[in-house]
């Protein structure tokens, strides 16, 4: 087990920051989604972040730890929760900005960037710890990929809500 922190500190600063500060947000903006909309777009973000954390920062490939060592912490659990957040106000910035068509690839782009800035203050401020050669601009092609299939996923529940009605 690596230990790279024994403090409580910018890392955990930032995790509980952003569950907080977001879901302010979330809270504050006018609501275009239903109560059940809302709660899908949000856990999906979630289960994006636990999904690849899962995938690439576990054996064998064990690229990054998160937090302050590389065994599970309850902040870790709360890591995931930040993500939440970031799918709900991705999706809801898609459609409160009407992004259709050729529109679509340069807002994924924008928001993959973003993602990417991100992950760096995560690396900054101790989040986020990188193993056996990873490279944060292999984050970038994981973000395109989610962020798409968020897409996909707003798109069923479209396609699903029109033909119920």
């Amino acid at each position: 087990m690596k230990v790279y922190d024994h403090g409580f500190n910018e890392n955990e600063w930032f995790v509980i920051a952003s569950i907080l500060v977001m879901n302010l947000a979330i809270w504050l903006v006018p609501k275009i989604f239903s109560k059940l909309e809302a709660i899908g777009y949000y856990i999906f973000g979630i289960y994006i972040g636990l999904f690849y954390d899962h995938t690439i920062s576990i054996k064998p490939w064990d690229f990054y730890d998160v937090n302050d060592s590389s065994s599970y912490q309850f902040i870790d659990f709360l890591s995931y929760i930040m993500y939440g957040p970031y799918g709900y106000f991705f999706v809801y910035f898609y459609v409160k900005w009407n992004i259709r068509g050729q529109k679509t690839i340069p807002y994924i782009l924008v928001w993959s960037s973003f993602s990417v800035l991100m992950e760096w203050i995560g690396v900054k401020v101790g989040l986020f710890h990188y193993d056996k050669g990873y490279r944060m601009y292999w984050s970038f092609p994981i973000y395109l990929l989610s962020q798409t299939m968020m897409i996909f996923f707003y798109h069923l529940v479209v396609r699903r809500k029109s033909t119920e009605a």
